[in-house]
């Protein structure tokens, strides 16, 4: 697998199928943040040059729990992390967060944070992420809880 960053444009098709087909269609999957300068946006390619994982790393405090985070850190948002259904379970998932991680550290972050999905939880746990908040809804998405952890990791 391979983590290369790419351009906003590129992470929609995968938004769009993973996490946000109610929206009608891949346009819709565009981020207010997603062309400001701060914005990374990495994708996981298998070796035939497929995309087949994306995620979005930005410098933001969490806006839903900003009590969950300590006031001394900087913190980064990872957003918008999908990978296809059929790659899940190869690594391309942990191969995202892992470099999101070092990019967010690069950065001088020493706090990572995001809205987590309920069916994405024991993924994030697996990789030492913990929980900040309690459970909220996201319509029409469903259930969500803000996870974390401290970087390094």
């Amino acid at each position: 697998m391979e983590i290369h960053a790419i351009p906003a444009v590129a992470t929609r098709p995968v938004r769009f199928e993973v996490l946000w087909p109610h929206r009608g269609d891949v346009v819709a999957c565009t981020l207010p943040e997603d062309e400001a300068p701060h914005a990374l946006h990495l994708g996981a390619y298998l070796p035939d040059g497929r995309l087949v994982g994306v995620c979005t790393l930005l410098e933001e405090a969490p806006v839903r729990h900003p009590d969950a985070v300590p006031s001394d850190v900087r913190a980064f948002r990872l957003r918008a992390m999908a990978t296809l259904p059929e790659v899940r379970g190869s690594g391309a998932g942990r191969a995202l967060v892992e470099r999101a991680c070092a990019e967010a550290e690069q950065r001088g972050a020493t706090f990572l944070w995001f809205d987590a999905r309920r069916v994405a939880f024991g993924f994030y746990e697996r990789l030492g992420f913990y929980y900040l908040s309690e459970a909220f809804d996201i319509a029409p998405i469903g259930e969500h809880r803000v996870m974390g952890a401290m970087l390094p990791m």
